[in-house]
């Protein structure tokens, strides 16, 4: 039988240092429902045609991940991550842990961060976070995690 890996994940970000390596890990406050998601986009397919159209070879190049989460802008919290108009120029690790912590999670060793502050008449204020992975010191871009 599988057990998946969903429900309420644990995400814990880390600045780089100076020499991209993770210091000090900080739990992040628990996201709005049904926020947190891995996007996955799909590496661009080259072909090589030739006369005719018939396809002599393809390469794929490497995918691209941004995972996303909102918070809720709390009266007495602040943002997990300091920003100037949404512009953030420190390079962070996140990882997620699932809510079963025995289950596979993942951790993104190199991210560029964004955010958005947005604000509705039913929700409040909110900010939402993207980290788009990039190319870390040794592996893959996402790694799995157990806690």
């Amino acid at each position: 039988m599988a057990i998946l890996s969903w429900g309420k994940p644990k995400l814990e970000i880390s600045k780089l240092d100076e020499n991209g390596d993770a210091t000090t890990w900080v739990i992040v406050d628990t996201p709005v429902e049904n926020t947190t998601k891995m996007n996955v986009e799909k590496g661009e397919r080259k072909e090589a045609k030739e006369e005719g159209g018939a396809a002599v070879d393809v390469r794929v190049g490497k995918n691209k991940y941004n995972l996303e989460f909102e918070l809720y802008a709390k009266k007495g919290k602040s943002k997990p991550i300091e920003d100037e108009d949404g512009r953030i120029t420190d390079n962070y690790a996140i990882r997620l842990t699932p809510e079963d912590e025995t289950q596979k999670g993942f951790v993104m060793d190199n991210s560029s961060v964004s955010v958005e502050e947005t604000w509705d008449s039913e929700n409040g204020g909110k900010w939402k976070y993207s980290f788009q992975g990039l190319k870390p010191k040794t592996g893959k871009i996402v790694k799995p995690y157990t806690a």
